[in-house]
């Protein structure tokens, strides 16, 4: 590679060293020694550390160094250790992109030497850090740039590919060019949230300013002829060690773009620059090294954003993008999402698949992007769905996108949880495949299931979510347990919290995230997470009286609109949520159930009343319904016991033991497990009590191995059980 004239001039320094002294090899200390001899190298030695120091103990090294005798020939060599260290210094410029080997690449290869003195000796004469030195040198080394390299800047531009017919966005291209007319602060901030169509934008104005015929109408004089150029951020930060690398070099692109009279600079996405963290050392941080040039108004600049990276800007540095005038984004509607499809993607995804697209499908494929894809925004995220169904035709040799398709690729976009919203045959059988698996509550399972299906059927506000319900009754009858089927049924994840672990103020942060400067701000809310990493789901909120009165707060926001903002402000979308809360609020009054002679009260209608007391008008006004949970009765609890029964045979059957149980222990079970005040918990610690251990001795004690009939009798003792081989 070719050096810089710095290199070239401590070259031959070190030769005149070399001779002077009759030295066989030119060695890195020789050259070191060169370098001492500039002037300008010695005053930025001298503020970094000692250079006389240096000076002393490099002589001491090159004196101590054989020499070739008088009157023999002088024949000068570089040293193997001097070859070695130009090898890393040509590594070291072209790993940082740099055309010609300069100083400070050079010097950084010294420190790279192993058993070295010139290295030793430095390192001890500097009184800083070696990548402050580092950084010092470069005023030395940046002077002398070929003039055959000037223009090495264009490299780090790429051109923006025009796209087809734009639609639309006539004000905010007007804007844009406003903008770009101005003296100073000539920049653009193109802000709009994920999908919307910003890089789109940039295209069409790097269209427009080429395009002679749209200057007479839509291009402003000053802005003829301009050529709109992307920056690689990538490729310009790659290669670069240290800060004082990447300062010059965006000192040099700056300064050669400010020369030119056409370049508008186009990055396309703002995070990239850097300078959004706190716990960055600085050594990426290229939009504070942009800032002045931006600020004279001699580069013009369009940069794209999310709400969200503006708002990480500026919580470290409120004036970095004052230099921006915003241009905001708006998300377009669905009619005009199909007109942009219409003339600018639909013949290319067609040409690509080699498939046909109807209006009407790509009408439906626009309607259930809105639908079920709420990380991203239209147009983006219709054009990925008709894309994908056009991918899922030519993996299925169709020629034809059909409605059936789109759903099919809406369930590879969203996961399997998809599935569950489009299947009618599914909801048809929800009540009935309830009523199976919950005993004795047919009330409160029909009306779950009535205001799910009314909301699935989309006669209900589509802005809310699926449903909210709030389940009252006593402990045991199957509040949490319908939870648990019910998206089964739906053929959905649930996601259980226990509300008694957020009873404190500050532990109510965890759902959504704790605020900035608050030990796990990074790691995200534990609701909001799950929410957005499973939008189709069940939530229980189990015994929600007991969380702090804070989390209602947070609830009002999800049952009215169905959204919530983490603490980083991204929204999470519950609008496909199923919200059931459970209650034992009044349980302590339950017992006052019965009042007066032969009447008896539900005790969960009690409880329902007492709710009134615990929760605040505004958040029972937003529930769905209050779904009231009957008392247990010997009806119910002897299905349940038939259930549980049902469930012990099922286990037994992988050992081939047959049970049956005599209607006396029948009755004696059911008798001893009824219990209204504990509900089917209380049947279950009944068995597991009476039953299960007279099995465990049978199968483990009673030497009769695998494939038996225990048959459960009733004994003065208790229960007891005989085993009969068949």
């Amino acid at each position: 590679m070719n050096q810089t004239a710095n290199i070239s001039n401590a070259l031959v320094e070190a030769y005149g060293i070399a001779s002077e002294k009759r030295n066989e090899f030119i060695t890195p200390e020789h050259l070191l020694a060169g370098f001492l001899k500039d002037s300008d190298f010695w005053e930025i030695l001298s503020r970094c550390g000692r250079a006389d120091e240096l000076e002393k103990n490099l002589y001491e090294y090159i004196n101590g160094l054989d020499r070739i005798p008088e009157g023999t020939d002088l024949s000068i060599e570089f040293s193997a250790q001097l070859q070695e260290l130009f090898e890393k210094a040509g590594e070291t410029a072209a790993s940082a992109m740099a055309q010609i080997v300069q100083t400070h690449h050079l010097i950084f290869s010294i420190f790279h030497l192993d058993d070295s003195y010139a290295r030793f000796h430095l390192e001890s004469c500097l009184e800083c850090s070696i990548p402050d030195f580092l950084n010092s040198l470069l005023e030395f080394s940046a002077e002398e740039v070929p003039e055959g390299m000037q223009s090495a800047w264009r490299k780090y531009f790429k051109s923006l590919e025009t796209i087809g017919e734009f639609v639309g966005k006539k004000e905010e291209i007007q804007k844009i060019f406003r903008t770009l007319c101005r003296h100073k602060k000539a920049n653009v901030l193109i802000v709009g949230d994920r999908g919307v169509g910003k890089t789109a934008l940039a295209c069409e104005i790097a269209r427009l300013l080429q395009d002679r015929s749209a200057w007479k109408t839509d291009v402003p004089e000053k802005l003829h002829e301009m050529n709109l150029m992307e920056l690689d951020v990538p490729l310009l930060l790659g290669g670069t060690q240290y800060r004082g690398d990447l300062e010059m070099r965006v000192k040099e692109i700056m300064e050669r773009v400010s020369e030119e009279e056409d370049p508008i600079i186009y990055i396309d996405d703002l995070k990239v620059l850097g300078g959004n963290s706190r716990n960055d050392d600085g050594s990426k941080d290229i939009l504070s090294l942009l800032i002045p040039y931006l600020k004279s108004g001699n580069i013009k600049c369009i940069v794209s954003a999310t709400y969200e990276d503006i708002k990480k800007v500026e919580n470290i540095n409120s004036g970095a993008l004052a230099v921006f005038q915003r241009i905001e984004l708006k998300e377009p509607d669905s009619e005009e999402t199909f007109e942009i499809i219409k003339h600018n993607t639909l013949a290319q995804l067609e040409t690509s698949h080699r498939t046909k697209y109807p209006e009407a499908v790509c009408r439906f494929a626009i309607e259930k992007s809105i639908r079920f894809i709420n990380d991203r925004c239209l147009p983006e995220k219709a054009i990925d769905l008709l894309d994908q169904a056009g991918a899922y035709c030519e993996t299925k040799r169709l020629k034809k996108v059909s409605e059936t398709i789109v759903m099919a690729a809406l369930k590879d976009i969203c996961r399997e949880d998809i599935s569950s919203s489009a299947s009618n045959e599914n909801l048809a059988g929800l009540e009935a495949g309830l009523k199976t698996r919950i005993y004795g509550q047919d009330q409160a399972i029909q009306k779950l299931t009535e205001c799910i299906l009314m909301s699935k059927a989309g006669l209900l506000d589509r802005d809310k979510t699926i449903g909210s319900f709030l389940f009252v009754g006593p402990t045991g009858v199957g509040k949490t347990e319908l939870s648990k089927v019910l998206a089964q049924q739906l053929n959905v994840p649930l996601h259980r919290f226990d509300m008694s672990e957020y009873s404190e103020k500050h532990s109510v942060a965890k759902l959504i995230g704790s605020p900035a400067g608050y030990v796990g701000y990074d790691d995200g809310g534990i609701l909001t997470d799950t929410i957005r990493k499973n939008p189709y789901c069940v939530l229980l909120l189990d015994e929600i009286e007991k969380a702090h009165e804070d989390i209602y707060n947070l609830l009002l926001q999800v049952m009215d609109y169905a959204v919530i903002s983490d603490n980083k402000g991204r929204k999470v979308d519950f609008r496909n949520v199923v919200l059931i809360m459970t209650s034992n609020a009044g349980a302590r009054y339950a017992h006052k159930a019965s009042v007066g002679f032969e009447r008896k009260v539900n005790a969960g209608e009690t409880m329902a009343k007492e709710i009134k007391n615990v929760f605040a008008p505004e958040f029972i006004n937003r529930l769905s319904s209050v779904v009231v949970f009957n008392d247990m009765d010997e009806k119910m609890a002897g299905l349940i016991l038939d259930d549980k029964i049902r469930k012990l045979q099922e286990r037994l059957d992988s050992k081939k033991i047959n049970l049956q149980i005599h209607p006396e222990a029948y009755e004696l079970l059911l008798k001893e497990g009824f219990s209204p005040e504990y509900g089917a918990r209380e049947i279950e610690r009944v068995l597991n009590a009476r039953l299960t251990p007279l099995l465990m001795k049978a199968i483990l004690f009673g030497g009769h191995g695998e494939g038996f009939t225990a048959v459960v009798t009733i004994t003065p003792e208790g229960l007891a059980i005989d085993c009969r081989k068949p």
